[in-house]
């Protein structure tokens, strides 16, 4: 049986992020100048990256990139794929002019990240965002349909609703300023 070993995974967090430019911090087992020489010509030879410093001693990797071509999500992809795991894909810090619904976001930012893992695993392209109320909607008829609108314990009714706050949650209605040729 020809077994292959794995890539090793680098783990780091974001210490900074603003358009154009990242800089993450690796966790101390990752900090040697070998790990860190190796993940910076990776980073180079993409398309898009313009610049990739790195400090062994505090063990920062700073990268300046394009940012018309890359999004904050982009990035991290990007970094995925040399084999480096940023811890705080859902916290990431926030951007001047970006909406500052942290929670939302970062809730946002997790399912579209699993729906981008679910069709690199399978194939298929799965929309957690339809899945999810779907699947409580389907719980909650079940619920009715076998014991009725339950008033005197946890109602089906009760998964309906959440079905339909977070469909609206994982919807977000995104407002764009009109133009002024449109007053």
């Amino acid at each position: 049986m020809n077994q292959t070993k794995p890539k090793p995974r680098h783990r780091a967090h974001v210490a900074s992020l603003t358009p154009g430019r990242l800089r993450i911090k690796m966790n101390p087992q990752n900090r040697d100048a070998l790990t860190l020489q190796g993940i910076q010509s990776d980073l180079q030879s993409h398309e898009g990256v313009s610049d990739v410093k790195v400090n062994p001693a505090n063990g920062s990797l700073t990268m300046n990139f394009d940012k018309s071509q890359f999004s904050a999500k982009g990035i991290m992809g990007l970094l995925e794929d040399v084999d480096v795991l940023v811890e705080s894909v859902g916290h990431l810090p926030t951007v001047e002019g970006a909406d500052n619904n942290a929670s939302l976001t970062g809730f946002l930012t997790a399912v579209e990240d699993l729906n981008r893992r679910i069709k690199s695993a399978t194939g298929l392209p799965i929309d957690l965002k339809l899945v999810l109320p779907c699947s409580l909607v389907g719980v909650g008829l079940w619920s009715i349909a076998r014991r009725g609108l339950m008033i005197e314990t946890v109602p089906g009714w009760l998964f309906l609703w959440f079905a339909f706050d977070m469909f609206v949650k994982l919807h977000p209605i995104t407002h764009h300023k009109a133009d002024a040729d449109d007053l």
